[in-house]
């Protein structure tokens, strides 16, 4: 008899973040772009690069709401740079290649997360076709107002069968009646949202979706009761 095991090793996850030049993909571009790697037995990894990009069809008004005139940390000269987080100590510049490399390699069968992560998949698809690269994370991405979402309807299930009311299934319908606002549901998960001065840039937004993530997924760590 094999006593070989079949469960399957759970796929790395990417909660990922990326402050773009403007909302449309075919005429902005990510200026920076956070990643943070958890990758099962080892500690969670974080990565944050800026990305020196065409302001021509910039959006003012993109700029403006992500600090980019004020955060844009690029040295004049290079194309990117990868700056220093609670794991990555040491910010240098760095080519666009090795950059690219960095994120093939940590990306590479990976679940992207994150808060509408489709957003950010369809600028990190059009920088890595800009490097002739094929990206090869996961086709499924995980969007954090979704599970918090289901969440919350999972929750009206169980208590409407245990009380054969559904009440609580008109809280929910209430709460997500003009849409599924993300803040507002990550309080519902027990997540503060970015404070002022942290919303907005890549690594901030990234830790936020980790954290949310986390309030659903894990026993006792959070969550709407």
């Amino acid at each position: 008899m094999s006593t070989s095991s079949h469960t399957k090793t759970p796929r790395p996850l990417a909660f990922i973040d990326t402050e773009t030049t403007g909302l449309d993909v075919d005429h902005h571009d990510a200026w920076e772009i956070a990643v943070i790697h958890r990758r099962p037995g080892h500690p969670d990894a974080e990565y944050l690069w800026q990305i020196r990009t065409s302001l021509a069809e910039a959006d003012p008004d993109a700029l403006d709401i992500n600090h980019y005139h004020q955060r844009f940390a690029v040295p004049d000269g290079e194309l990117a740079f990868r700056v220093a987080t609670g794991t990555m100590p040491a910010s240098k510049p760095v080519t666009g290649w090795d950059m690219m490399l960095d994120l093939m390699a940590i990306l590479d069968g990976s679940v992207l997360v994150g808060s509408n992560p489709a957003f950010d998949e369809r600028f990190l698809t059009k920088l890595f076709h800009s490097a002739s690269a094929t990206p090869a994370w996961h086709y499924r991405t995980v969007d954090i107002a979704t599970m918090a979402a289901g969440h919350l309807y999972g929750q009206a299930h169980t208590l409407t069968s245990q009380k054969r009311d559904p009440e609580p299934y008109d809280r929910v319908d209430a709460l997500l009646a003009d849409g599924w606002r993300s803040y507002e549901l990550s309080r519902q998960m027990g997540v503060e949202p970015p404070a002022k001065g942290t919303a907005h840039t890549a690594l901030g937004d990234a830790r936020w979706a980790r954290d949310v993530y986390d309030a659903i997924t894990q026993a006792n760590d959070g969550g709407a009761q």
